[in-house]
């Protein structure tokens, strides 16, 4: 039996698909340098069991480019590695028999178009023409995605692995990571079974294990196992190129298996499963059969494959997967510790998106930041109470299920709710407040009555959203942002550090400004409250708590200090050009620090929690007669877009970098691979009302960039978007975007940041 080396640039922990895509994409990057450690078999944790199914097509823009990435790649590693991976591309079946889900089938084709894939719509007789083993019967029709493919997963694991192994990868099987080492925050090494292997960085993709191997450096990640079952018939002469399919209402998924075929269930309260429950040396091995968890499932299954009434089964298959508080991967760096990264918690997606995952992880690695805004994926999206065992393993039951459904605006989790609550909870909830979580607080969207006024009858949440955007721009609008992350740095000097490290629009006298990290890219987006010599306050939407706490583990100099002052201090924030008057007469009964941030043309005021419930009391009745309305997180949101203010993770994130919002002197050199975006403003006449989704956009049928953020509410003539354009799009472009099942034009217009940031170019 092979040692393991004593040192290493890279270790990777894990030989499933994940590990070993890091592994051939880190030494296609030039780092050769690395070791992966397999404590059994390569793919004999998660792996061996996938199906291998690859839906080409997906909603979200990076996980569309994720899955696309990884049709190209399966073919052109098999070929490298002169390996069958059994790839073949079958098409797939998706069909419906709900209204709700059948207007959206409809929209597809074009959307579809707008990112060079095809998408068809069928007829129940044609559903059953492409899928033969399906019953028609009381279905109103489909899609067909064709470039829909399949893959054996251990033997692409295998073709990644030759391929690495032929750059100078060293693979270790049967070689276990028992400790990862740290010193001064950063990483250290590997502890094995075979030796301690010196090294810059770890790469988690141990699957359902990373947990466990992170907690050896006092870490935890969110991701908990649940049971994952699919049937699996005996032969019944199924053509093996028989399409795949899938039906969210059905809560179904399958293909063709050696002339029969899998039948797999996204269950509703689905059972969870600790590693510590599972054997010592589990490895290519399966749970106990639950049929009375996949009875319901087999019963729909059996009403739509009428076949299966009489085919004997082979097995019902049951495997652990990992999944995640959101059901979306774990990738990035992982907070706390330097030099530590994930790939992990795939949320059954790990055969699509490894290689992209892979991907971006060699490049985060070796050149500071991915080539993609990976920023839904990103580790630190989550928040220290989120990743609690307690709340992973409740919240984990349901997203299977929930992915599968269409929600409406006020649609949340149920499970592991009201973890963190404002101090004015009790406030927003008397006058009907609609909550959604984040990050394991509970925020206001929108109130139902306000103050001593009733809604209309009958009135929806979007004109309620209206009426509060209506009060911030004519009179006054109170929104509660306690739930905002909240810091302070003390000490000799604070000030003059913290300029310094915001210094291009710091100067130009902007609250809100971005906070580089290590290769400058965009770590923060924060508010910058409190500016006195020694003192400053920090404040950052509440997504973005492990991001600010992480940049000021990083960058903090010794001699300052930092305090987490979420849960002790209130933030209101008071807009519209009613509001100087309404606080001058509120504020002098409450003690409370005001600060103006003339981007969002707003006052924010903060103050200790004891205190909020009167001070927000006291705003409300001295602002009745000025018009004042209290609202919630989504007026503030189409504001934001209203003003072109950025925020994290869908303008801003950790895939821009500083220097893009610098004068143009001052830009630095970026890898080629980075294409520049600009952040721009555009309005747009489609019809849809509500908030939009992340959206291609198109310069004559070619994807120029992309829409980030969407609003448009009853009474609007237009609807309003925030969206990245590279930066070689002509202004005379005639720009569109998809939606509703047609191409709609975009028209640029200014905004309160732009002129931020053509002043600091000025």
């Amino acid at each position: 039996m092979q040692g393991a080396p004593s040192s290493a640039r890279v270790v990777i922990v894990g030989g499933g698909i994940g590990g070993v895509s890091a592994a051939y994409h880190l030494a296609a990057l030039g780092c050769k340098d690395v070791v992966l450690l397999e404590r059994a078999r390569l793919s004999s944790g998660t792996t061996w069991h996938s199906t291998g199914n690859m839906e080409t097509y997906r909603a979200d823009p990076l996980i569309f480019e994720m899955v696309r990435y990884a049709a190209d790649l399966y073919p052109r590693i098999a070929a490298a590695a002169g390996r069958d991976i059994g790839w073949r591309v079958v098409g797939r079946v998706m069909y419906t028999d709900r209204e709700d889900r059948w207007r959206e089938m409809g929209t597809l084709p074009e959307l579809g178009r707008a990112r060079g894939i095809e998408i068809d719509l069928l007829t129940p007789p044609q559903l059953r023409q492409r899928l033969p083993i399906l019953a028609q019967d009381g279905l109103l029709g489909g899609i067909w995605v064709p470039s829909d493919a399949r893959v054996n997963p251990s033997d692409a694991v295998d073709a990644f692995a030759r391929l690495a192994r032929s750059c100078g990868v060293s693979i270790r099987e049967h070689c276990a990571a028992q400790e990862i080492s740290v010193r001064g925050g950063a990483v250290q090494g590997v502890v094995t079974s075979r030796g301690t292997i010196a090294c810059e960085s770890v790469v988690l993709a141990a699957g359902l294990w990373s947990g466990d191997v992170a907690s050896t450096c006092r870490l935890a990640l969110p991701l908990h196992a649940l049971e994952h079952q699919y049937l699996i018939t005996q032969p019944f002469g199924v053509e093996r190129d028989m399409p795949l399919f899938l039906s969210f209402d059905d809560q179904l998924y399958g293909r063709e298996e050696v002339g029969g075929i899998i039948v797999g269930s996204l269950d509703d309260a689905a059972i969870p499963i600790s590693t510590a429950a599972l054997p010592r040396d589990f490895a290519s091995c399966l749970l106990t059969e639950r049929w009375d968890q996949f009875e319901p499932y087999l019963a729909t299954a059996m009403r739509r494959f009428p076949a299966l009434a009489t085919v004997p089964v082979k097995m019902l298959l049951n495997g652990p997967e990992s999944f995640t508080p959101d059901g979306r991967m774990l990738l990035g760096p992982v907070p706390g510790v330097s030099g530590l990264f994930a790939a992990c918690g795939f949320n059954s997606n790990g055969m699509a998106l490894a290689p992209a995952a892979g991907r971006y992880l060699a490049e985060w690695i070796i050149e500071g930041a991915p080539s993609a805004d990976v920023a839904p994926l990103d580790v630190r999206r989550f928040s220290p109470v989120q990743a609690l065992p307690e709340h992973v393993r409740e919240r984990v039951t349901e997203i299977p299920s929930y992915h599968c459904r269409m929600h409406a605006a006020e649609d949340d989790y149920a499970t592991a709710r009201n973890l963190r609550r404002s101090p004015l909870h009790a406030e927003l909830e008397s006058h009907g407040a609609r909550f959604s979580s984040i990050n394991g607080w509970e925020r206001a969207l929108w109130l139902t009555r306000d103050l001593d006024r009733l809604p209309a009858p009958g009135a929806s949440w979007l004109e309620r959203v209206a009426d509060e955007v209506a009060a911030a721009g004519e009179a006054a609008l109170l929104v509660d942002r306690s739930t905002d992350v909240k810091w302070t740095v003390l000490g000799p000097g604070a000030l003059r550090w913290l300029e310094d490290q915001v210094r291009p629009l710091a100067a130009h006298g902007a609250l809100l400004v971005p906070l580089a990290g290590a290769h400058g890219e965009i770590a923060a987006l924060v508010r910058v409250l409190e500016r006195r010599p020694d003192h400053c306050t920090l404040t950052a939407s509440p997504d973005q708590e492990t991001y600010l706490a992480e940049w000021l583990r990083r960058n903090l100099p010794r001699h300052l200090e930092a305090r987490d002052e979420t849960m002790t201090l209130a933030c209101l924030e008071l807009r519209g050009p009613r509001r100087h008057s309404i606080l001058e007469s509120a504020m002098r009964l409450h003690e409370a620090r005001r600060y103006e941030d003339a981007i969002n043309a707003s006052t924010v005021l903060t103050l200790g929690c004891e205190s909020a419930r009167a001070a927000w009391r006291s705003l409300a009745e001295h602002g009745l007669g000025s018009g004042l309305r209290t609202g919630g997180h989504f007026a503030e949101e189409a504001v934001r877009i209203a003003r072109g203010v950025p925020a994290f993770a869908r303008e801003l994130g950790t895939s821009m970098r500083i220097a893009e919002l610098e004068p143009a002197r001052e830009h630095r050199p970026a890898p080629a691979r980075h294409r520049r975006l600009r952040l721009t403003a555009f309005a747009s006449t489609m019809p849809r009302l509500g908030f939009g989704e992340r959206n291609v956009i198109l310069d004559r049928g070619r994807v120029v960039g992309e829409i980030t953020s969407c609003v448009r509410l009853p009474g609007w003539d237009t609807a309003l978007a925030l969206g990245r354009l590279r930066t070689e799009v002509e202004t005379s472009a005639a720009l569109e975007t998809p939606a509703s099942g047609k191409l709609w034009p975009l028209a640029r217009r200014g905004s309160a940041w732009q002129r931020l940031v053509e002043g600091s170019r000025a």
